[in-house]
């Protein structure tokens, strides 16, 4: 097995600076986020796991896209940047909504963001479109929730991604923190439900992507 290194303060400015194409608006917003809300910035993704999604997006042509946890707007900013289509967005939080949709007009791509304020399990319920595209950066205790019901959701030969799938490194440790239980859990239950094509990448904390597998 190959092996694989913990990203440093210099090489993560080096990948930055090397292998991102982040927009002003999209850096405004990640460094309002880290001046304003500190204490809960590591809830919004990572520069280079957006340059990630952006070329999913671009690669697969996704123009039909959902996203389950908004939280201050930038992944739903930065997807909807780049498709033709329009972005789904489910979150429950109302003041972290109003300030996503600030930044999205300020963008000028609030036209192609539909905001939906609820709780994810019982807004997902009410959708009757598919989708190409669907990432998932809620409440990581129910992800497994979320995975079988976006199943009936994803158009054939689109993709799902999973955000925080490692967890800091923790899911390859032996701990009692029910949070880290549930997302080992959670992939453990995808590799064994054979539904999917997978891959965990270790970007960011962690992505697990899934595509349907022709035979199904």
């Amino acid at each position: 097995m190959s092996g694989n290194f913990l990203l440093n303060e210099k090489l993560e400015k080096y990948i930055y600076e090397n292998g991102v194409n982040e927009t002003k608006i999209e850096e405004e917003l990640r460094e309002y986020n880290n001046k304003e809300h500190s204490k809960s910035a590591h809830l919004q993704i990572s520069p280079e796991q957006s340059e990630f999604l952006k070329l999913i997006i671009n690669i697969g042509g996704y123009k039909n896209i959902l996203e389950i946890g908004t939280y201050l707007g930038y992944s739903a900013l930065s997807m909807a940047l780049v498709t033709e289509g329009r972005v789904t967005t489910i979150d429950k939080d109302e003041k972290t909504n109003e300030i996503a949709l600030k930044f999205w007009k300020k963008a000028g791509v609030d036209h192609k963001i539909k905001l939906i304020t609820g709780l994810a399990s019982k807004e997902l319920d009410k959708l009757n479109e598919k989708y190409d595209f669907i990432f998932v950066d809620a409440d990581k205790t129910n992800n497994a929730e979320y995975y079988e019901k976006c199943k009936n959701l994803l158009s054939e030969g689109g993709v799902m991604a999973f955000d925080n799938m490692l967890w800091k490194g923790k899911v390859s440790e032996e701990t009692n923190d029910p949070k880290v239980e549930k997302i080992k859990a959670f992939n453990s239950y995808v590799k064994r439900d054979n539904y999917f094509e997978i891959s965990l990448i270790s970007i960011g904390d962690g992505i697990m992507l899934c595509k349907k597998r022709n035979s199904i």
